[in-house]
């Protein structure tokens, strides 16, 4: 009985309908060194690359784990071929990485 409500009351975690359960709970800020927005153009990709990645953009904004940005910054995604066929969606944030400030505590 105790684990059956255990699992109830946290239904939404073994919710197979979402490809995720990540969510953006708390504001989070990145601290950079005194230098402009870092920018990148994006990478070349294939018509059927193109269509994949809109895709999985259009998905990830279905279930609200990213929203529209007008951000100054900008890093390229690119997709990554899994073992099983899919695409993974990886973002380059080299350039940001180059201008934050190390912390080492979370």
């Amino acid at each position: 009985d105790q684990a059956k409500c255990i699992l109830t009351e946290h239904a939404k975690l073994f919710d197979t309908n979402r490809p995720t359960i990540a969510t953006n709970v708390k504001p989070h800020a990145i601290k950079t060194l005194d230098h402009p927005p870092p920018t990148s153009k994006p990478y070349y990709s294939t018509p059927s690359k193109q269509e994949a990645m809109y895709k999985i953009t259009q998905e990830l904004l279905h279930f609200g784990l990213i929203r529209p940005s007008y951000s100054p910054y900008a890093a390229p995604a690119l997709l990554v071929a899994k073992h099983d066929g899919t695409w993974r969606m990886v973002v380059d944030y080299k350039k940001l990485n180059n201008i934050t400030i190390k912390d080492n505590h979370p």
